[in-house]
């Protein structure tokens, strides 16, 4: 692959590794994709190789990035209508406030679930920062895997050069 398609690449990676941390677009996808294109455009056995395991990561981090919160905020005792509630809210947020709106959306739909439902505002905030806690720990798993993904990528660029 010549320069302006690493670079292209390249881009299309960091573009992925932002999406992991605002959420408004698929992150990991985004990488897999890239890397997936400079695999076929590479050709080598190595570079197949790489976007085999860069595929074993986003899987793997899709996997625990859903199971891992869900488990602490089942532990904590967040139901799901609570959590439906937030990305509902959170969906509707996205439009009606630009970028912010969706975090905004998913700590008021998630807080007004659980203040119906346990009738006690501080009760209520509790489980709402318990949800949060379990967003963030999403963002950082797929966050840490767009960066080993990034890296498995600059080893497969090293390796097949």
């Amino acid at each position: 692959m010549e320069l302006p398609g690493l670079i292209l690449v390249g881009l299309a990676i960091a573009a992925g590794i932002i999406g992991t941390i605002i959420q408004l677009y698929p992150g990991l996808p985004i990488i897999l994709i890239a890397i997936g294109v400079w695999a076929g455009f590479t050709g080598t056995a190595t570079a197949w190789l790489i976007f085999a395991a860069v595929a074993a990561v986003v899987v793997l981090a899709y996997v625990l990035s859903f199971l891992l919160p869900a488990r602490m905020m089942r532990d904590e005792g967040t139901p799901w209508s609570a959590l439906t509630a937030g990305i509902v809210l959170a969906f509707i947020g996205f439009f009606v406030i630009p970028v912010i709106g969706m975090p905004i959306g998913f700590v008021v739909g998630v807080y007004l679930a659980e203040l119906v439902r346990l009738k006690n505002p501080a009760a209520a905030w509790r489980q709402t920062m318990i949800a949060l806690k379990g967003v963030l720990l999403s963002v950082i798993i797929e966050l840490a895997a767009g960066a080993i993904c990034a890296g498995l990528w600059v080893l497969g660029l090293i390796l097949t050069s």
